[in-house]
């Protein structure tokens, strides 16, 4: 039996991350499909994130593709996280999957977002 195209899975969509110092600030770009099998990913790189010792930790969420409850969970349990270890915490221009589910659940005024990153860390830069 052989394969054709049509017949092989297609590759799960994955989470891309990076990130840089601002100042005192880090931007986390998080870029992708946040859910349940990404979870792992985000959750690593924003945890490195707030290793670095900001005093701000701006997520950018811009080109989040695809918002589950697992994203939502993630973003509070940092938000708990950064506020333990007196780091300020920003979403700066979440996607429209993420608005959503924010507006949705009723979460969207725990966070304090931004509409770029330069207004995010405009009182962090040296």
């Amino acid at each position: 039996m052989t394969s054709t195209p049509a017949d092989l899975p297609m590759p799960a969509p994955g989470l891309k991350t990076d990130r840089v110092r601002v100042g005192e600030a880090v931007v986390c770009v998080l870029a992708g499909d946040l859910h349940t099998g990404t979870r792992a990913i985000g959750d690593q790189a924003l945890n490195e994130a707030l290793e670095d010792g900001p005093a701000l930790l701006a997520v950018d969420l811009d080109a989040v593709e695809l918002f589950t409850a697992d994203g939502l969970n993630l973003l509070l349990g940092l938000r708990e996280t950064a506020r333990a270890r007196g780091v300020s915490l920003v979403l700066v221009s979440p996607s429209a999957a993420v608005r959503h589910v924010l507006d949705v659940t009723g979460t969207v005024e725990t966070f304090t977002i931004c509409s770029t990153i330069a207004e995010a860390t405009a009182g962090y830069r040296p």
